[in-house]
């Protein structure tokens, strides 16, 4: 049978998703990434398998991304009717900043990951606020999509859940249908058929049924509902494959490394040597030889070499998505603009993280009544760490004290300096300097205001 696009997506969730887990839930795969070597046994293709050793650097380049990615804590702005969501933001009660990891770091591996605005199925009051289901690369089963009023928009979606009905999984399907949103649950029986489960469900915000589904497939390439190659899906093959040659070069080791006595004659059962090291003596007719196996050639060094190979592989792979020094010549500026070239997968997780999360959050804010434009989530784009030489600080308080640029402007540059922090504006900063009993008067003799 044909495979279709979406089991082989599938396919390379689940492969990317084990060689993320480690060196035990790639060996729990077995012959699913490493063939068993024709005519050997099943317990030695055990031994086989337990002697080689993972390569862990998918999961190593991507706890390195999201450390850039997230170098800086994000700037959340949140309306006082959505301020619990800072808190408890998912259906699982994870506050937001652990929900913008989660997103980045799927994004980032994955290629996709799903979100779904909704609100409680009981026990809503006038209080409660919305909250936002998590789905991940594999639960995204099906979609559709169509143009409505001019628009390609999200028009139904299959979503694995973990609920299930008299030990059968529940699918979740979100459809639009005639300009209206519908929640349903379904099942499949023995013969694949579809059964449905509880009543359709129509949500209503006050007292209307919604015209668009709140449900956003975030991808390093935007929010599109389309199908996008998972990104690290290349470097965890190359690390399949060095494992590959790994089970091979140690088994050969195994076989070789050990030199194997050999004795030829006639000789009778009872002078056969059974035994062999320091202080063992073997008492052998006249004119046999004996002598020594050791392994000899190349085989094993040409083994070495290919995983060598692969590790260079692997290093390049991962190298333009991790190359975020500054050479000693080069300005900030420079360097930024290089390593944005270098970090596109980075920079496109990062704004499609953000702008998803915005659209949801101001979709929120207006199912509450409140203000959307107070609604803001900012993700850093600074991946360098650049924080400000004193000779530029110095710099900058000669341009302000000249009256060239604004103490706002001043106390923006050192943000960007790593000098203050990005989340905190001029007029908290004032605020805090007030607190604290100081002086942000002109200096002296220096600039008239």
């Amino acid at each position: 049978m044909k495979r279709t696009r979406w089991d082989r997506l599938q396919g390379q969730y689940h492969l990317i998703r084990d060689c993320l887990d480690g060196e035990d839930a790639v060996k729990d795969q077995g012959q699913l990434y490493v063939p068993k070597p024709d005519g050997m046994s099943a317990q030695n293709y055990t031994h086989y398998l337990d002697r080689g050793c993972f390569y862990g650097a998918p999961e190593m380049t991507l706890r390195a991304l999201c450390g850039l990615a997230l170098r800086k804590d994000p700037v959340v702005s949140l309306p006082p009717r959505l301020e619990p969501m800072r808190l408890n933001a998912t259906h699982e009660s994870a506050p937001l900043s652990i929900l913008i990891e989660d997103m980045v770091r799927e994004v980032m591996s994955m290629g996709r990951f799903g979100i779904l605005l909704d609100f409680p199925g009981e026990g809503a009051t006038v209080n409660t606020v919305p909250h936002i289901s998590t789905f991940k690369a594999e639960s995204i089963e099906e979609y559709q999509t169509a143009f409505v009023d001019g628009r390609k928009v999200l028009t139904r979606v299959h979503l694995a859940s973990d609920e299930d009905f008299e030990g059968a999984d529940i699918t979740y399907e979100l459809i639009l249908e005639d300009t209206i949103y519908k929640f349903r649950r379904f099942i499949r029986d023995q013969h694949k058929e579809r059964v449905d489960v509880g009543d359709e469900i129509i949500p209503t915000i006050n007292g209307r049924a919604l015209n668009s589904i709140p449900f956003l497939m975030v991808s390093h390439e935007g929010l599109r509902p389309e199908h996008v190659t998972p990104p690290f899906l290349s470097l965890c093959q190359v690390a399949l494959s060095h494992f590959k040659n790994s089970c091979d070069r140690e088994h050969a080791i195994y076989l070789t490394a050990s030199p194997t006595p050999w004795v030829a004659g006639s000789i009778p059962a009872d002078k056969v040597p059974s035994q062999i090291g320091a202080g063992t003596i073997w008492t052998l007719p006249e004119g046999t030889e004996v002598g020594m196996l050791e392994f000899q050639g190349h085989g094993v060094a040409a083994q070495k070499e290919l995983m060598e190979e692969k590790v260079d592989t692997m290093a390049t792979l991962g190298a333009r998505m991790l190359s975020v020094t500054m050479n000693r010549n080069e300005t900030i500026d420079t360097a930024t603009q290089r390593t944005r070239s270098e970090l596109a997968l980075l920079h496109g997780v990062v704004v499609s993280v953000e702008t998803a999360l915005n659209r949801l959050l101001r979709l929120a804010a207006e199912w509450v009544g409140d203000d959307p434009d107070a609604t803001s989530v900012s993700l850093s784009r600074d991946f360098i760490e650049a924080t400000m030489e004193p000779k530029m600080i110095e710099q900058q308080m000669k341009l302000y004290l000249s009256g060239i640029i604004s103490r706002a402007s001043l106390h923006e540059n050192l943000q960007k300096g790593e000098i203050v922090r990005a989340d905190r504006s001029w007029e908290d900063e004032k605020d805090m300097i007030d607190e604290d009993g100081g002086d942000i008067s002109p200096i002296i003799g220096t600039r008239d205001v």
